[in-house]
């Protein structure tokens, strides 16, 4: 069952004099399925972050629509749109994107608090993700006294804690060490494995060998696709890299 519906997108960007366009997405068409782990990957200007904002909602396209669960985006009211992000959406972004005036622990439950979420059930949702992602003992703590990887671990226990329709990543190990990227790719395996639809942006074949399916994106349009089958991380790494080198022969 798709729970992502990506048909015929196409963006465009306009220069402010109105001269000259720039044809970001071409004619985007894939869907997600509910628990599927996908990345996304493509060169420098493919179109890949345009895509990312669309579907983030941050972005509309020019034509062509994005439906999430049954719903189009583009019927989502703009005063409606922050809400509907806390509700149906959880990132995580390369930069973290924590607040360092609050402790980790306020952090992960800020989306909770903004959607009102009880005090009483505040604890009841962070205990077992905290458990889970291996933060339990830096709760206290503030992010500017955690390493890179407990702080991509909070951001990943804030993107998930409002249990998303779809967890959007956007170069999630792109500020980490090898270490805490292993443990990253780790805890974003964990978070699928929990029924978590991931949709992940990265220039990482690592990072892309840890997902089930990865889209090519060539020019504002999906050239490829490959799926992992039964393949290891090792093997589907090295699928990747072959797939990669061919999309860049042929540009």
């Amino acid at each position: 069952m798709s729970i992502l519906e990506v048909k015929k997108l196409q963006k465009i960007y306009t220069t402010r004099l109105g001269g000259n366009s720039v044809r970001a997405l071409e004619n985007v068409n894939f869907s997600v399925d509910k628990g599927e782990y996908v990345a996304i990957m493509g060169e420098s200007g493919s179109g890949k972050t345009t895509l990312l904002n669309i579907l983030a909602a941050l972005d509309r396209p020019t034509s062509g629509s994005v439906i999430l669960d049954g719903m189009e985006l583009s019927g989502v009211k703009e005063n409606e749109m922050a809400a509907f992000r806390r509700k149906n959406l959880g990132f995580v972004f390369q930069e973290f994107n924590l607040l360092d005036t609050f402790s980790i622990k306020d952090n992960i439950l800020l989306p909770l608090v903004l959607s009102r979420v009880p005090v009483n059930e505040l604890m009841e949702k962070l205990t077992p993700i905290a458990s889970a992602l291996g933060i339990s003992d830096i709760l206290e703590k503030y992010p500017y006294e955690v390493s890179g990887g407990q702080k991509q671990r909070a951001a990943a226990a804030r993107a998930v804690i409002t249990e998303p329709k779809l967890l959007l990543a956007d170069e999630p190990t792109g500020a980490l060490d090898s270490k805490s990227t292993d443990s990253m790719l780790e805890t974003f395996e964990q978070i699928n494995k929990n029924g978590q639809t991931i949709l992940m942006v990265t220039h990482s074949v690592k990072a892309a060998s840890h997902a089930g399916r990865v889209l090519f994106i060539k020019d504002g349009e999906v050239y490829h696709q490959l799926y992992r089958g039964d393949s290891d991380n090792e093997e589907f790494y090295r699928k990747i890299t072959e797939a990669l080198t061919v999309l860049v022969k042929n540009s």
